[in-house]
């Protein structure tokens, strides 16, 4: 079932970047996933939350994992993927 709701900000749109800013403080301020309790309540959001990327995904897979492999592609510039996987 879809109805985990995963959104990307830019971190210049959501956050002050200073050299001491680190990785993690990026992902854990720019990523954020929701968990709805139906597909439609999902689509609901998805469809009317403004934000760089943002995906439904099932809700029993790995979000941690999911976010930091996304996160790779981001820094990556790897535009393909990115469309792929957000939509």
């Amino acid at each position: 079932m879809k109805n985990l709701f995963v959104k990307y900000y830019d971190p210049s749109e959501v956050m002050d970047i200073t050299p001491e800013t680190t990785e993690g403080e990026i992902m854990n301020t720019c990523f954020r996933a929701c968990l709805y309790k139906d597909p439609g309540s999902a689509l609901m959001a998805y469809a009317n939350t403004p934000c760089t990327w943002s995906t439904l995904l099932e809700e029993d897979i790995d979000i941690n994992k999911w976010i930091a492999e996304a996160w790779n592609h981001i820094k990556e510039h790897d535009i393909d993927w990115l469309e792929m996987n957000f939509t």
